[in-house]
């Protein structure tokens, strides 16, 4: 690959990566600010059935049948070969797959309302909410699915920032509707009608914008979509066993914990994995953006710039991922105290286990990118499946005994085993070194971690010392430990300056150019 040519596809990742980061640092900051406010009109039980709502969600998108990414992938691999139709074939079925999808899940709630709700000992005065949340869930799937589909059109056309605007206008009505049915006490319903109406929104505008934005875009029927039906199922079935055998891993304690120990103790699970889990979404943008631009290498039988792409972004990725880690292992506590007081003890454990085991899951991510660009979506669905069953096994031996450090424990263990099988799978079937994939760019991020982690910890003890409290002290904690870990990797080589800057600040090379 030429410098120039590495140049302009790695200024367009990193545009495209912050444009895409833009829409979830606002969709962070709402979160932050929105959930005290939640769980104090709520309570801890009417939160723990909020935070099931999301997680029902969250299975309904794992539901999707790799609807999102494999538009995203389609309309990609489309533009590399100029097929404006056969691009918008694949929004076509990503809107009638959705919809579909949805009717089946509200056949699915009818016949499931009863034990569910049972298994989930739902008090009584929750029991309507509950119930109203898993039957409004249907339609927010169906809404957040095609403005989904949307959104991956317009990145699959390399429009980050126009789908950037419609994640930032979903957000806003979010936010918005939130404030609003908490000062009317609208209560779980009106909730769940705000959500349901910020991705209305984003599925209306996305519909208006992508043939205003793209030139030669239009809308197909299902006549021109059919045949490309076989194409969409071949990517999207092991796709669709892996994104829904992960989202089961994920949200899994949620629905294991009441069951097992209580109700109430989805609330500490779900405040201190979201924390991790939102902030995880900034290493994910470079997926995001990896990914079209590794599917239209693979469509052009570039072999050599794939494998190159993965080796620069891995080393980008897992940089970010130990700076992550370093400024949230040792904030914990003191990050909670602050936010919502006293008494948050158990959500600061999940925070520290869930960040490990998120730094684990986020060290396979290029992996992912490249499986999915060549079409070998069964390496995924394979992976997925392991961490799935390792993780329920150890959830049944762990939870009944040890509640919520078992969750934590089950959820750490499972990622450890099954991360890097996943990568020696992948490394043999692209053909690449397995040692190199595995090993090759691993040690000085290890380095960064520790040394990160070492200042974060003395920071802290020094910052109590000095009786530096509230948000000065978790952010110099934070920081210290952030700052610390990104000093080694620039300092090391792993991240080199003059390819930052480069990426960064030099003129003259386009995306034209990759």
């Amino acid at each position: 690959m030429s410098e120039r040519a590495a140049t302009g596809l790695g200024r367009r990742l990193v545009r495209n990566t912050l444009l895409a980061a833009t829409g979830r640092l606002v969709t962070l900051v709402s979160w932050w600010w929105l959930t005290p406010l939640v769980l104090r009109a709520l309570g801890a039980e009417g939160f723990a059935v909020w935070a099931l709502f999301f997680a029902l969600t969250g299975y309904l998108a794992a539901l999707d049948l790799g609807i999102v990414q494999g538009t995203l992938r389609h309309v990609a691999a489309a533009r590399q070969r100029g097929d404006a139709q056969g691009a918008a074939a694949f929004v076509t079925l990503g809107v009638f797959g959705f919809t579909l999808l949805g009717v089946l899940w509200l056949m699915l709630v009818a016949a499931l309302r009863t034990p569910l709700l049972a298994w989930l000992h739902v008090p009584e005065a929750q029991v309507a909410a509950a119930d109203f949340a898993m039957r409004g869930g249907a339609a927010v799937f169906v809404l957040a699915g095609i403005a989904n589909v949307m959104m991956a059109a317009l990145q699959g056309h390399d429009r980050f920032d126009v789908a950037n605007g419609l994640s930032l206008a979903v957000v806003t009505v979010h936010a918005a509707g939130v404030l609003l049915a908490l000062r009317l006490g609208a209560g779980l319903p009106g909730l769940v009608v705000a959500v349901g109406a910020g991705w209305a929104v984003g599925a209306l505008a996305g519909a208006i914008a992508l043939p205003l934005v793209v030139p030669g875009t239009r809308f197909v029927g299902w006549a021109a979509a059919r045949p490309h039906v076989r194409e969409a199922v071949t990517f999207g079935g092991p796709m669709q066993l892996a994104t829904m055998l992960s989202m089961l891993h994920v949200q899994l304690d949620k629905f294991l914990l009441p069951g097992w120990v209580t109700l109430a103790a989805v609330t500490p699970y779900e405040l201190g994995s979201r924390v991790p889990g939102s902030l995880q979404t900034f290493p994910l943008m470079l997926l995001l953006a990896m990914l079209p631009a590794a599917a239209s290498l693979h469509a052009a039988g570039d072999r050599t710039r794939l494998h190159e792409l993965f080796r620069r972004g891995q080393r980008y990725l897992l940089g970010a991922t130990v700076i992550l880690v370093a400024a949230l292992l040792v904030v914990a506590d003191r990050l909670f105290a602050v936010w919502l007081g006293p008494g948050h003890g158990e959500a600061a454990l999940v925070m520290r286990g869930v960040t490990l085991a998120t730094g684990l899951a986020l060290a396979t991510g290029m992996g992912t990118v490249a499986v999915r660009a060549v079409g070998r979506t069964d390496l995924e669905a394979g992976f997925a499946a392991l961490v799935l069953a390792l993780h329920l096994v150890l959830s049944r031996v762990l939870l009944p005994s040890h509640g919520l450090e078992g969750a934590v424990v089950a959820l750490l263990v499972a990622n450890a085993i099954a991360c890097p099988v996943f990568m020696f799978r992948m490394a043999g079937a692209l053909g690449w070194s397995r040692r190199e994939v595995l090993l090759g760019t691993s040690a000085v991020p290890m380095l960064a971690l520790m040394v990160g982690i070492g200042i974060s910890m003395a920071i802290d003890v020094l910052a109590t010392r000095a009786g530096l409290g509230g948000w000065t002290g978790v952010v110099a904690v934070s920081s210290s430990g952030a700052l610390g870990a990104l000093a080694v990797l620039i300092v090391s080589g792993h991240l080199p300056w003059h390819e930052v800057r480069a990426l960064l600040f030099v003129r003259g090379a386009r995306g034209t150019n990759a």
